[in-house]
């Protein structure tokens, strides 16, 4: 009996690894939820390659404040422009931006100058985040993998390219693009978004998205004059 308690120890701790995965219908919906309501979260965004000759966002880390009429997000944002690539510091506040580059002080910027989203329009609740998880279709439960010391659930499928390009700017070619998300199952928490199709002609590319610290107190404001 007791040459046996291993066993019966190891099959129970096991057990979750097996559990079956909330449907992606009812996750999804969840996640959205969540998203919407938490008010902030913290943001990290790569991206796999930018072709050569082209400029666009290599990546963004930073936190956001999710609201409907009032999005924001401070942090920075690399960028390739004209075949260099630049970090800069970004303060995004609805539709209005500004960029501290090399100094202290904050001045305005129109993102499309530099071939880049308004990163404030991803926590804009209706048409950011939450409505490429709203609007996913054909979705499917996948494998649980490992994301540092947290397990997620995933979660596949397709989002139409209209909800790309506005979200991204960029969506040249193809009328869906794949996703796949990394849902925490015990929180219902999205975690990580992995968005991969033709947003350049000249070669798919993949968008990761992670997020964390949801609910965590942020303040953003509107840099002094």
């Amino acid at each position: 009996m007791l040459a046996a308690v291993p066993l019966v120890l190891t099959m129970a701790a096991g057990c979750s690894a097996f559990e079956e995965a909330t449907p992606p219908t009812e996750a999804l919906d969840k996640a959205r939820t969540i998203y919407v309501d938490s008010g902030t979260v913290t943001f990290d965004l790569k991206s796999s390659a930018i072709p050569k000759g082209r400029n666009g966002v290599s990546a963004a880390n930073g936190s956001g404040i999710v609201d409907k009429t009032t999005p924001k997000f401070q942090g920075q944002v690399t960028g390739v422009i004209d075949g260099a690539s630049a970090g800069v510091e970004i303060i995004a506040i609805d539709d209005k931006t500004w960029m501290s580059f090399f100094t202290k002080d904050f001045n305005p910027v129109d993102m499309k100058d530099l071939g880049a989203p308004n990163p404030a329009e991803f926590f804009r609740t209706g048409s950011g985040v939450d409505q490429i998880l709203e609007n996913t279709e054909d979705a499917k439960a996948g494998e649980k993998t490992r994301d540092g010391d947290t397990v997620l659930q995933e979660y596949t499928g397709t989002v139409p390219k209209a909800d790309i390009e506005r979200l991204f700017g960029l969506a040249e070619g193809g009328d869906t693009f794949d996703v796949t998300y990394g849902i925490e199952p015990d929180s219902g928490e999205l975690r990580q978004v992995e968005i991969t199709g033709d947003f350049y002609k000249e070669s798919e590319t993949t968008y990761t998205l992670r997020l964390k610290d949801y609910g965590k107190n942020v303040e953003i404001t509107k840099p002094s004059s």
